[in-house]
């Protein structure tokens, strides 16, 4: 089964965390792959920690990928190249695999839709994934079967208030 959390509101990241954190409360094995930040997130880093959910940081404090000039982008996307792959294979026990901010790789032409679509197809029906992302690309959009969309109607940030530790981050 997969699932997407998009649109332009805040609160994806958190949305697929809570979704982690509900199946390993039933005793399923969760893994995350995070793309495109510099670090893990807060929610994922407390599912590491205290859960043993393991998560991969696809670039470790780099940039953030718009940070980037065109040689700092190909070494970005070469990795992503490697990494999505070696993440979609399946490992013994898999439940749910998430993938955060797969969206704006996609997007930003790091990762193939056609490559994504076959590593899904390929998963056993027992293995749920979870995707991240502002937007996907039409067929990733017809292959969801739960697609939940975040709108931003108000958000802080539009009157210059600064992210808060702790709710943002």
């Amino acid at each position: 089964m997969l699932r997407l959390y998009m649109g332009d509101g805040a609160g994806k990241t958190t949305a697929a965390a809570g979704l982690a954190l509900r199946a390993v409360s039933h005793g399923k094995r969760v893994r995350v792959l995070q793309l495109l930040k510099p670090a893990i997130s807060p929610e994922f880093a407390a599912l590491q920690d205290r859960f043993g959910v393991p998560v991969t940081l696809a670039h470790p404090n780099m940039p953030f990928f718009f940070q980037l000039d065109k040689a700092g982008k190909a070494d970005y996307t070469a990795r992503t190249a490697r990494i999505v792959p070696q993440f979609f294979t399946p490992q013994a026990g898999d439940f749910l695999l998430i993938a955060d901010e797969m969206g704006g790789t996609l997007q930003n032409g790091m990762f193939e839709e056609g490559a994504l679509l076959k590593l899904l197809q390929a998963l056993p029906e027992s293995v749920h994934v979870a995707l991240t992302g502002r937007d996907f690309p039409a067929g990733v959009l017809a292959a969801a079967d739960l697609i939940s969309e975040i709108q931003s109607r108000r958000h802080p940030f539009d009157r210059g208030v600064a992210a808060v530790e702790g709710l943002e981050f």
